[in-house]
């Protein structure tokens, strides 16, 4: 009987452990909704609606501008997307640790680039964190 008392102790930490994480996948979906609707400002839009205006201040990240003058991407072809461009929700990131990001997709009007641009809302301005070429498999080695 003595052989068996770590095996039984093990068994019960099993079972607790597929208990707790049967638990916490339960409430994901409940957390999900309220952080979207967290996102919503009090006039219906996100987060990210508020930064598709003409006016909107817009951050580069150093990764994006490299990629950007790699594949010879403007800024102006960026924001082009941002206010146009429709978000892939299953290449966006709405619960990053740091905040949402969004996955933005269209062509551009100066060239039909089939871009997509990852923004991430923040306060006061949209930081711009990549853009990708969905058409074309740039090299960019100095931008890893």
């Amino acid at each position: 009987m003595k052989n068996f008392i770590p095996y039984l102790i093990l068994f019960g930490f099993f079972i607790v452990t597929l208990l707790v994480r049967n638990y916490r996948e339960q409430q994901q979906p409940e957390a999900a909704t309220e952080t979207s609707t967290n996102q919503k400002q009090s006039s219906g839009r996100t987060s990210l609606d508020v930064f598709r205006d003409a006016d909107a201040d817009y951050f580069f990240t150093k990764h994006a501008r490299c990629r950007m003058e790699c594949r010879s991407i403007t800024q102006k072809e960026v924001k082009e997307i941002v206010r146009k461009a429709q978000v892939n929700y299953n290449k966006s990131d709405l619960q990053a640790l740091g905040g949402a990001k969004y996955a933005l997709e269209g062509y551009t009007s100066k060239d039909r680039q089939h871009i997509r641009v990852i923004v991430a809302p923040k306060q006061k301005h949209l930081s711009i964190v990549t853009v990708i070429d969905l058409d074309k498999d740039w090299e960019c080695p100095s931008c890893k």
